[in-house]
This record gives C-alpha cells, structure tokens and sequence, in this order.
C-alpha cells in the first residue's frame, strides 16, 4: 500500500507547521518538578500507532518508541535497537541489519528478528508516512534471532535514515500488540525509555508517560515522568513556559521575541521551504508555465532576501533552492538573483511582455501560507504577473492541487532521494499532481540511489540544481522550526543540524 497524496503532504506538512495556530486555551496543569518533564505541542497525536502516524506525533510517539537506527542532534545516524547495518551489495538493493541483545518491549515481549520483520509487514500495509518508502522491500529475510536482511526491488540508499525516528519505520512495536492493532492508537507497545501511562492521560488534552521498568539502557532515562500538553494556542503556551508550567514548548517566531525578553532559550533550525510550486510544467491550465523561460522569471521576479527579513527577521535564510546549507543536495552557487530587467525579458522573449493571471490555490491556515505568498504577488505584480489567490481548508486544499496551476510551498528539507519521491519525480505521491516529468532528472535520480554515498553527494547536488534550474517551484526563505525552553533542559541542539528529538533532550544544570 502507498501513501495518498493527502496523507503524504499532511505528514510532511505538520512538521513545517510546527507550533500551528489556534486561539483554544487550555490549563496549564501542575508545576514541573525536577524529574517531571512538562512539555507544551500545539496539536494532539492523529495516533500513538507508529505505523499510522506524521509528524505532529513525533514527540508523543518518540517518548515511547526507540528506533533501530538513530539519528543523533549531530546528524550521524548512531546505533539503538540495532547495533549495526550495511547494504551487502554495491547497488543499494541489499540492506542487513543486527539487533541489540536482551532487549525486550514494554510488554515483555523479546525483540528478535522475527520481530522486526513483524514490523515491517505492518507498516508495510499500514496508511502512515513510512509505507510508501518501504514499498521497494520485496523481501524480509529472518536469518536467526539478531539478523534481518532485507532484499529490494528498486535502489534505496536512505534505508538508515528510513529506520530512524525521523521517518516512524524505525520503531518498532512489540509482534504481540501488532497482533491486536486496534489497541495502538491510544495506548504505546514499544522498546523506548517510557510508556504511556493511561490512567494519567486525557486524550486530546495531555498524554503522560513513565519510565518502561523493562528499558535496556536505564541511564539513558532522564526524567520519572513526562507530560505532553496540547497547547494551541502559542501564546497560552508561552505564558506556561514564562511561569514554569512547561519547560518546553514548540513555537513559532510570533512568539520568538517574547521568549527571548524574557530570559528563555531558543532553540531553532531553518529547514522548512515556503514559496511557490509551479505544478502546471506542460501548460495544460496555465499556457504560460509551460515555457520554462516564464518560469525562470518568476524566480527571478522575487526579492527573496526583503521577504525572508520582513516575514522571518534574523531567524529566516532566503534561498532559491530545495535543500539547506549542510544538508544533502545543496548548491554553494547561486542562480536566481532579483533582477526584475531580466525578468521583463525573459517573459516577452516567451511571448508574455504584459504578464497574465496566475491562480494559486493556498491553505486557510496557518497564516504564513498566506503570508508569504501575497508577498510574492507583490514581487510578481511589478513585472506584469498577478497571483488568483484562493484559500481553502487544509485537507481541501491538499485533494485539488491538480484544480489549480500553482500553489503555496511549504516542506521540510529532506534527502533529495525522499523529496523526489514527494515532490519531483513523474510519479511523485505529493505534491507533483500534473506528473511533470524530465528525462534528465529521471537519469539523475536513478544513479543517486543505486550509488555509493561519496559518489551520490554530487549526484544529489546535480539534481537539486536541475530542479532549480527548470523553475518547478519558486523558493522564497528556509522557515525555522522552534523550540522555546527554560534553562533546566538541555536540548543537546547542534547549530545548522535538524532539531533533537525528545530522547535527547536532558536536565539542565
């Protein structure tokens, strides 16, 4: 089973929304105290399933849920439910993994290899973010109780990063409560340092979690207790963290400044691209975006270091390209500059000297999707092009992509192997809805997966520029994702690298 569109672009999506918007208020419950981690998240978990989960979950799910390969606050992927992995062979079609001895879930159940393959049938058939990546494993091989071998249909050089927290597939649940699937949405089954207790749970409120007495690295739990509230309103949720009713809590830069004045820690890493999507390649609704050279002006049309300061301040990063500074596939050189005289040009040479109208379908909410694309109307109306904008409910918005010629950007930066597959490829399951295609990008992309990683680091490059270079998408600025917290947790964040994850997070001193 694959991802829908919708359930890939919303699992993506609510890692870009982050602290989202609201105006509920919720109490903010008891004082911490020193070992009691009270933690604030603007939206509930859709499921405490791993297999039916997406970003949103992410800390719900991570408390309980160790993965086998982790990915640590440098970006190194680390040892955790398996102390070692390869591919076995030189084409990225063959993947073996070891597993941690004595390790046993929440439930008492051992983790074996029979376990792992277990995990991956379920998640496999289940409708979560992991199962479409996962589609290319043909094969699970049980080769005694701490060796899993993995045989695949197609080249698949991300499967460590596929079975890190990041990407759900990594964590495991115990075969036993697979077998009764009914129970994970509201209750955790995993090997991670606690467990959901719910007798001290409401859901949609607040989930809070204890130590798992069965976890095989006990010094790795920090706190007796974790409460995870849900806070939709950021600013409910700030006032929390300023009297010490929460200790951490996810924000955006709305609330930035009012942290900051008042002595508490940012923590932040600009890895979400907003901008545009020029889905219409061939022309079909919009005749214009058929022509690459029209394209290429509108890139060139938007003065993307005004927008990034007057949106984002000094936490933004302008960029023309879908990939972030130290992470794979980016571009040191530029090629879009703001030259509104070569934009002119470019479009009366495609036979556009007077611009044309140009729908573009954007979320209701949050506000920024709306923010930043006004923002590039204004840009565009000066070399003659006007945006239609239409704003339309979250999930709606997502199901009429192919309605509308362009649409608002807004995605996490990830390997350019996952974000082809998303975004750029002919069949890409997300955010690709008139199946452009281009047989230069194609080639790219087959080569990167089935090469070697010192090989695929040019390879990924080459392709983030030839993505770039065909004018699919109009970038705007890399969008920080935050975490606001009080100096008695040590989030161990690593400048410029993706946020830690909640079982790195520590007392501080």
């Amino acid at each position: 089973m694959t991802l829908s569109r919708r359930e890939f672009t919303i699992a993506a999506a609510v890692l870009v929304l982050g602290a989202g918007c609201g105006t509920a208020s919720r109490s903010s419950g008891p004082k911490s105290t020193a070992r009691t981690l009270q933690v604030g998240q603007s939206l509930p978990p859709v499921s405490l399933d791993p297999a039916r989960s997406g970003g949103e979950s992410a800390l719900y799910v991570g408390a309980a849920y160790d993965p086998l390969i982790y990915r640590a606050p440098d970006g190194t992927y680390q040892p955790r439910l398996a102390t070692s992995w390869r591919y076995t062979d030189k084409g990225n079609t063959a993947f073996e993994l070891t597993l941690r001895q004595g390790v046993t879930f929440s439930d008492g159940t051992p983790l074996t290899a029979a376990a792992v393959k277990a995990n991956i049938d379920y998640f496999r058939q289940a409708a979560g973010q992991a199962a479409a990546f996962l589609a290319p494993i043909t094969q699970v091989e049980v080769a005694g109780d701490r060796t899993v071998r993995l045989g695949l249909s197609a080249p698949h050089p991300q499967l460590p990063a596929l079975f890190s927290q990041d990407f759900f597939a990594g964590n495991l649940i115990s075969p036993a409560a697979i077998a009764q699937p009914a129970k994970l949405a509201a209750q955790t089954f995993g090997a991670g340092p606690y467990t959901l207790a719910s007798e001290e749970t409401v859901a949609n409120d607040h989930y809070t979690y204890v130590r798992n007495p069965a976890y095989w690295n006990a010094g790795d739990q920090h706190y007796d207790k974790i409460v995870i509230r849900v806070l939709p309103n950021e600013n409910t949720a700030l006032a929390a963290l300023k009297t010490g009713q929460a200790d951490v809590i996810a924000g955006s830069y709305a609330i930035v400044g009012g942290a900051k004045s008042a002595g508490l820690q940012v923590a932040s890493t600009p890895n979400v691209v907003f901008g545009l999507q020029l889905n219409d390649r061939t022309g079909k609704l919009s005749q214009p975006l058929g022509k690459q050279q029209v394209r290429q002006a509108l890139n060139f049309s938007v003065d993307r270091q005004k927008i990034t300061t007057a949106l984002l301040g000094e936490y933004g990063v302008p960029t023309e390209q879908l990939a972030a500074s130290g992470q794979d596939g980016y571009n040191d050189t530029a090629f879009y500059t703001y030259d509104k005289a070569r934009a002119r040009r470019l479009l009366a040479e495609a036979g556009y000297p007077d611009g044309f109208r140009l729908p573009v379908l954007i979320p209701s909410t949050p506000a920024f999707f709306k923010d930043i694309v006004q923002a590039v109307a204004a840009d565009l109306r000066e070399v003659g092009v006007t945006l239609e904008i239409t704003a339309k409910e979250p999930a709606a918005a997502v199901m009429e992509l192919s309605k509308y010629p362009a649409s608002s950007l807004g995605w996490g930066v990830l390997p350019p192997y996952f974000m082809g597959r998303g975004l750029w490829l002919r069949d890409a399951i997300g955010m690709n809805p008139f199946h452009s295609a281009d047989d230069v990008l194609q080639d790219l992309d087959a080569k990167a997966a089935a090469a070697d990683e010192s090989s695929r680091a040019e390879l990924d490059r080459r392709i983030v520029r030839r993505v770039t270079e065909l004018g699919w998408f109009l970038p705007v600025c890399l969008s920080p994702v935050f975490f606001l917290h009080r100096d008695t947790v040590n989030l161990g964040a690593v400048p410029g690298k993706p946020l830690p994850s909640l079982s790195s997070w520590r007392p501080g001193s």
